[in-house]
């Protein structure tokens, strides 16, 4: 009921941030690392079966959208689209044995958001920022023992996430045209049950990234051409 909601809630703020695309003054570009685990995982029992001692892999994302000024040069809305990997290295417990299980997933992602300049001077911005995103599993797999199991065509793992973003991040003005950012983000996903399982799992899927990104000043550039 809270996803189907929150679902709701993401797709009208991205109908309405999507008609300010065509005065959008930056378009963004963004890469970096990101790693992921199923937090307060707990089981159709009701227990935390989960070992999280293994080590956090790292995978590249990429990340790619518009932004736009909403007052002066503090606030600024973004909106965008990203593709990101991610590989987990967990294992379950059976009595006290770790099994360990390794998941690989791929996302393609909706985000929009808002972001705040604490510090904002000409040249140099620190800047907080808060987004929601959904996101779509397009390939999953997870390997434990000797067996792979498809997780996107036997629907054993929930395709969907609607995630609460929150971070910081550095940009610095190269000139005119152009600027240079790095970015730290926490992501959370709200806690469901797995609709797409009959395990009745519930989990929050958590990641954290870091990136850089590269800014193009759109209204400028055209300016410049006439």
């Amino acid at each position: 009921m809270l996803k189907n909601i929150s679902n709701h809630i993401f797709l009208t703020v991205v109908f309405v941030l999507t008609n300010y695309i065509t005065i959008a003054q930056q378009v963004y570009i963004e890469t970096g690392f990101e790693n992921a685990y199923f937090k307060d995982y707990i089981n159709n029992l009701g227990n935390n079966t989960l070992d999280l001692s293994y080590s956090k892999a790292q995978e590249v994302f990429i990340e790619s959208g518009f932004r736009f000024k909403l007052y002066e040069e503090r606030f600024t809305w973004d909106i965008g689209a990203g593709y990101n990997k991610y590989k987990i290295n967990t294992g379950f417990y059976a009595g006290n044995i770790s099994i360990p299980t390794t998941y690989n997933l791929s996302y393609v992602t909706l985000k929009a958001g808002v972001n705040f300049a604490i510090v904002n001077e000409r040249r140099l911005k620190v800047q907080i920022h808060t987004h929601a995103s959904h996101d779509w599993l397009i390939e999953g797999k997870r390997k434990y023992k000797d067996n792979t199991v498809n997780l996107y065509k036997e629907n054993t793992f929930d395709k969907t996430l609607l995630r609460f973003h929150r971070g910081i991040s550095v940009e610095y003005v190269i000139h005119d045209n152009l600027s240079t950012y790095i970015k730290y983000n926490v992501a959370d996903s709200f806690k469901d049950k797995n609709k797409d399982s009959n395990t009745e799992e519930k989990y929050s899927f958590h990641t954290k990234a870091f990136s850089f990104g590269l800014l193009f000043y759109i209204l400028r550039l055209n300016n410049r051409r006439f």
